[in-house]
């Protein structure tokens, strides 16, 4: 009954509060009357006063999210939800279809995490956290508008698990689930899962196991940690009665390296290159303190330029991930020609602009089309910001574009 009630305040007004002249006087008010009113009374509203004059009323409704996008974002939204929803209750499957296939293809993929990550290159002013991904958090998920059939991208388990439990979120749209996430963020769990592969260092859990079937030197890796930090190589046998076995859970041979890349994957296939130069030394070596973090510089590469050594191995673990489409892996090149994969990540850090190569990814996948020129458009535009953001990041010392 509450349409009804607006209805007769309605019949009382000449013309809503705040309405430009040139309004229907009619036209839903964005100042109040319709703030509280779900979407669907709404909708049945505005069918029974225009007396299902759906041109009526989709002028009205275009009229307030053109006058309220900027202002009132989260109204416009209200009322570009309230036109489908009029489409549907008139069984208008025609224009419900057109207004999808014709709105924006931004902000229809939801990023998922702790505001208080650190995660610099997703929240820069917004660009990938709320330009054209749209956030979910801790400090946000009970106050928008979450819309259920929207896909979601995990970047903090926590968050992902209580909008599934509160029933904000499907199962079935979302990326990197939190029941698979482990396996990859755990060392230990990583080796387990690809087992004695080619392509892998040759590794065992056990101080005891690596004395009798590593050639040395090797390499000390705690279950968990990021930068290299915990790392510790150890040159000779004899120096293993000074390891704590309580802190290492991983014990791999060394492998001399010739190079170095980082990639991001999609769905089996890599979507990003970065190519990893060391810069201290525990990072050119592995030498040095366990405490101490290893430093590389990153160059952004073209993915069209990829070697066939490499996307072979890359397709072949992304397969064993598959689990986890969104997945980032560390990838060595030993001076003996073979390519190896260190670590992997279904989180990782995304400087330049890796998060335009995931939504585009992602939002594609989902919809089964591709994004419209419009949204293609914005996000040129923003990758060119995020890209010079992050050449200017640290005295413009670590990143750079081969």
């Amino acid at each position: 009954m509450k349409y009804l009630k607006l209805f007769e305040q309605f019949l009382n007004e000449k013309k809503p509060k705040g309405a430009p002249d040139f309004h229907h006087s009619d036209a839903p008010d964005a100042n109040g009357r319709f703030k509280d009113l779900s979407i669907k009374d709404l909708a049945a509203w505005l069918i029974k006063t225009r007396k299902k004059d759906v041109k009526k009323i989709s002028g009205s409704l275009t009229q307030q999210i053109v006058f309220n996008r900027k202002s009132d974002p989260k109204y416009a939204e209200k009322m570009e939800k309230t036109r489908k929803e009029v489409y549907k209750q008139l069984g208008r499957e025609d224009l419900l279809k057109e207004s999808i296939d014709t709105e924006s293809g931004l902000g229809k993929v939801y990023l998922a995490f702790r505001e208080d990550s650190g995660q610099r290159w997703w929240t820069y002013k917004g660009f990938a956290g709320n330009n054209f991904f749209t956030q979910l958090h801790e400090n946000n998920m009970d106050d928008i508008d979450i819309n259920p059939d929207y896909p979601v991208l995990t970047y903090h388990t926590d968050t992902v698990n209580k909008l599934l439990k509160a029933g904000k979120i499907k199962k079935e749209n979302i990326y990197n689930h939190p029941d698979h996430i482990s396996k990859s963020g755990s060392k230990e769990e990583f080796h387990k899962l690809v087992g004695e592969d080619e392509n892998i260092p040759k590794t065992v859990y056990s101080k005891n196991d690596a004395l009798e079937n590593l050639t040395f030197p090797i390499i000390a890796k705690p279950a968990r940690g990021h930068s290299g930090e915990g790392i510790q190589i150890i040159e000779k046998p004899d120096l293993m009665e000074e390891v704590d076995e309580k802190i290492f859970d991983t014990f791999s041979e060394y492998i001399d390296k010739a190079e170095e890349h980082r990639f991001i994957n999609f769905k089996g296939k890599p979507i990003f290159w970065m190519e990893r130069t060391p810069i201290n030394e525990k990072a050119k070596s592995g030498k040095g303190s366990a405490k101490e973090a290893m430093e590389f510089g990153y160059a952004k590469r073209d993915i069209k330029d990829l070697p066939k050594d490499y996307k072979k191995v890359l397709e072949k673990f992304c397969k064993i991930y598959e689990d986890l489409p969104y997945m980032c892996f560390d990838v060595m090149k030993g001076k003996n020609g073979k390519v190896y994969i260190i670590e992997s990540n279904a989180q990782p850090g995304v400087p330049f602009d890796s998060t335009i190569e995931a939504y585009k990814h992602i939002y594609e996948d989902f919809y089964k089309k591709s994004l419209d020129e419009e949204s293609l458009t914005k996000l040129n535009e923003y990758a060119k910001t995020m890209i010079e953001k992050t050449l200017k990041k640290d005295g413009g010392k670590r990143f750079s574009i081969k």
